[in-house]
């Protein structure tokens, strides 16, 4: 019996192995379709109005707007080159009858303690700022996560549905990704895809690696205690 428990725990531990490695290999086709659209779409610009639907991720955007920074947002949990902050998410009003394109200002460094909020430069009170769209996947707990209201209302997740209903007032469902943050006081040290095709194959190989290691281990122990189990036979009556 306990053998046989043994050789199903073996079993399981292998398939688990294969399946991480398959399940990298699917994101990095993910990642190079992905990485295929935003390049196709790179010298693709769209006119405003921007449909409130639909997959607007890697199209360029040149628009004029008034910024509304008493709406703004701090997505938490942000870190670059080992420091935590936000990054500044403010929206830009196009008119007043027309929905909010919330754009991507860049990272802020937070202060030491929570209660803190980060220095944040100035806005002008109207733009002309060209970028690329981007529409972040959902996150599992942005349901369950609800705005943080303060001076500045900090968020954990992006969820549209949520922020209209915090704002009263109707969201495009995407992020305008600035080409030049640092001409407002920001920096922009992600990309728009965060880990290349190329890492997840890496991550893949060393999943198959593993369970190509396990098989071995495990074959060797089933061989060496067949040996043990013939050298050793039990005595059977005659």
């Amino acid at each position: 019996m306990i053998a046989w428990v043994i050789r199903l725990a073996t079993v399981a531990v292998l398939l688990t192995l294969v399946k991480l490695g398959l399940w990298q290999l699917d994101r990095a086709a993910h990642k190079q379709q992905l990485q295929q659209q935003y390049q196709q779409r790179a010298q693709q610009r769209l006119q405003w109005p921007l449909p409130t639907e639909g997959d607007l991720r890697g199209y360029q955007l040149q628009i004029s707007g008034n910024w509304l920074p008493q709406q703004a947002l701090l997505l938490d949990n942000q870190v670059v080159d080992g420091q935590v902050g936000y990054r500044y998410l403010v929206p830009l009003q196009v008119s007043l009858e027309q929905p909010w394109l919330l754009v991507d200002l860049g990272f802020v460094a937070a202060p030491s303690r929570r209660e803190q909020l980060p220095a944040l430069p100035p806005l002008p009170s109207r733009s002309v700022v060209l970028g690329r769209l981007l529409q972040p996947q959902p996150n599992r707990l942005a349901d369950q996560l609800l705005p943080e209201v303060g001076v500045v209302t900090r968020i954990q997740a992006l969820n549209w549905s949520q922020l209209q209903q915090h704002w009263q007032h109707p969201l495009i469902p995407a992020l305008l990704w600035l080409q030049q943050p640092q001409q407002l006081g920001f920096k922009r040290p992600w990309q728009p895809i965060n880990m290349a095709a190329e890492k997840h194959h890496a991550y893949a190989l060393q999943w198959f690696s593993l369970a190509l290691a396990w098989l071995v281990v495990a074959l060797l122990l089933w061989r060496r205690n067949r040996k043990g189990t013939t050298a050793n036979p039990v005595n059977r009556p005659i």
